[in-house]
């Protein structure tokens, strides 16, 4: 890289804010920081491994919650709109951050920054605003208690401006709940138990207002770039159905895979909740997230029957699946309120649905009684008893108290064989059907913040990609496929960090566009544009590899993962899938032996530590890392 000063694209300026002083402190962004890491997850992940205190817990005041904007972030790139907060995880103990769309992260961007660093916490509940150069805390003792709509709506009357963009937490964060989120708007959801790291900081809120601008280094190649996405890349579907379009072949072929805490793939209800339907009953309007042209998001409004005035944005296809299909409820109008629940009380989606499946299961069995669940029936499709437990869970109500610590410690506190039924790697739960599908396996046991499909979206039986193909074996493309998939999933998660960088859309750069639309070299050319700062493709592509590499090393140091945590849940190796494509098959261990050992030896892993290896980390420059994990015990 011939140049590393950057003349566009960052904001240039990191704030750091000690929430126990109230000190405000703004640092000029480092422009080796920014070419060694982009921007985005990617100084998010180092700040955590370079300032989290490793034998603290998450929630301990020291250990610092980052949110980041990327260098694309709030320019005209379509799509551009992302940001990411990090912190230790309280659910995985390892690396976390989370990721969401919609306009807070743009407005960042607009007001002149690239990352927040709060550390401390507050001696009573505060929320930052921003205004350009202005900063400051104030007084959020009145919005304790208040729900993230309620919060947002409070905020900006408060200060006098509707154009305000916030991100919050409701009362599941503020109880450190968990499985807690932030939401910023309606329903954009940075999720991965970010929330209650918020909340054990006594910060309610970030608000946030920017009239700047965005500058770009090259603005007339730049703006050609961006015509020529929006003039070629178009998906007419996802504008149509948004994500939950992909029920539509889920109740063709009569199999969803994420059903019934996984123990089926039949859900004849599936027919009644489909995006056709919503479109037909319920939608009011689509909405895009910051310079989007996709739009995959909606709008909703119920107006007659048991939840008529129910208004909303989404559903995603998480939410379908959390509040539809897990728990075989059939009622679109109850799972667009159990939606609604979930982002005003502010709890992940998929986290929360998974440990209510769970529950629901495990009631099932008989392993939970009536008595124990406070008199809830937890029979599957009662939507009512769901609408109880989100509220329950985020207020640690009843036995809320117990699933709002995640599918883990829940079935740890149940005891009497619930364990079985427990589906989490790392402490965070895992929604879909993976038999048969090798890519999900290794996809989801290698993710560097727990069970996540957008760590490695898998490509298993679903995307002809060529580079695949052609680099790693036909095989490798195959679900139950194990040659070629080690080297093909590292480089499915390498590519899908590249937008974290950046902070733009996956949906739209990555998973819609099949891995084949945008290249490395195109993503370097963006960045080229856009930062003045010169890069190829492969440079860029090792920075994607030098995050993982990072991730994983705080996952090795502070969490003390190894291979003994990249494992699967029992149940997924003892009993058969029912249905589908999948029908009468189950995981073998030894091939799942295979795919990890495959996969190690193509990160340049320690096969037994998982740790990456000293030749590994210098490769990419981070000596400073490989001398630290030295030093462990």
């Amino acid at each position: 890289m011939e140049n590393s000063t950057y003349s566009g694209g960052y904001a240039g300026t990191i704030l750091r804010v000690n929430l126990d002083t109230q000190e405000i402190i703004k640092e000029p962004l480092d422009p080796e920081l920014a070419r060694t890491f982009i921007g985005g997850r990617g100084i998010n992940s180092w700040l955590l491994y370079r300032e989290a205190l490793p034998h603290e817990s998450p929630f301990h005041p020291g250990n610092p919650l980052i949110f980041g904007a990327g260098p694309l972030t709030g320019t005209m790139l379509p799509a551009a709109s992302r940001f990411t907060v990090t912190a230790r995880s309280p659910l995985t103990y390892g690396h976390g951050d989370a990721n969401a769309g919609g306009f807070f992260g743009p407005e960042l961007k607009l007001a002149g920054y690239d990352h927040i660093i709060f550390k401390g916490k507050s001696s009573s509940p505060v929320y930052l605003w921003i205004e350009n150069d202005r900063v400051e805390l104030r007084d959020a003792r009145h919005l304790w208690g208040k729900d993230t709509w309620e919060t947002q709506e409070l905020i900006r009357k408060e200060l006098g401006d509707e154009d305000i963009q916030i991100a919050c937490i409701g009362p599941a964060g503020e109880n450190l709940v968990r499985v807690a989120c932030i939401i910023h708007g309606l329903k954009r959801a940075a999720a991965k138990a970010m929330g209650p790291i918020m909340g054990s900081k006594n910060l309610k809120a970030v608000a946030v207002r920017g009239t700047k601008g965005v500058k770009v280094a090259q603005p007339d190649e730049f703006f050609q770039i961006c015509a020529r996405i929006l003039k070629q890349y178009q998906r007419k579907d996802l504008t149509l159905y948004g994500t939950p379009i992909s029920l539509f072949y889920e109740a063709k072929t009569g199999c969803s895979w994420a059903t019934k805490n996984l123990q089926t793939t039949q859900f004849p209800g599936i027919k009644n909740i489909t995006p056709d339907k919503f479109n037909e009953k319920y939608l009011h309007r689509l909405k895009a997230c910051f310079g989007c042209s996709l739009s995959c998001g909606r709008t909703y409004i119920i107006k007659e029957g048991e939840f008529q005035g129910v208004k909303g944005e989404g559903p995603e296809l998480a939410a379908c699946w959390s509040w539809g299909t897990q728990p075989q409820v059939d009622n679109l109008a109850a799972v667009l309120k159990s939606d609604v629940l979930s982002n005003q009380m502010g709890v992940d989606c998929i986290e929360t649905g998974d440990v209510i499946a769970f529950a629901m299961e495990c009631y099932e069995k008989g392993i939970l009684s009536r008595e124990e669940t406070g008199g809830l029936d937890l029979s599957w499709g009662n939507y009512r008893a769901v609408h109880a437990l989100i509220e329950q869970i985020a207020r640690r109500q009843g036995i809320g108290e117990i699933l709002g610590e995640g599918m883990r410690i829940a079935a740890q506190k149940i005891g009497k064989g619930a364990e079985y039924y427990c589906r989490h790697i790392k402490g965070q739960s895992f929604p879909a059907e993976m038999r048969g599908k090798h890519g999900s396996v290794l996809g989801y046991l290698t993710s560097t913040r727990g069970a996540d499909h957008l760590r490695g979206i898998a490509i298993d039986d679903l995307m002809p990609v060529k580079y695949i193909q052609e680099h790693f074996g036909e095989e490798a493309l195959k679900g139950e496929g194990v040659k070629g998939k080690g080297k093909a999933t590292k480089w499915v998660q390498d590519m899908t960090t590249i937008p974290d960088l950046f902070g733009v859309c996956k949906i739209f750069y990555v998973l819609s566009a099949a891995y084949t639309d945008f290249t490395p070299d195109d993503f370097a050319r963006i960045y080229t544009t856009a930062t003045g700062m010169e890069m190829s493709g492969e440079e860029l592509f090792r920075a994607s590899e030098r995050i993982y590499n990072v991730e994983q090393a705080f996952n090795v140091k502070v969490g003390g993962f190894s291979r003994k945590d990249d494992c699967l849940p029992d149940r997924l190796f003892e009993e058969q899938v029912d249905g589908g494509s999948a029908k009468g098959k189950t995981l073998k261990r030894d091939a799942v032996e295979k795919l990890l050992d495959e996969y190690y030896e193509a990160r340049g892993w320690n096969k037994s530590t998982t740790a990456p290896t000293r030749e590994t980390l210098e490769k990419l420059g981070l000596h400073s890392i490989a001398n630290d994990l030295e030093k462990r015990p």
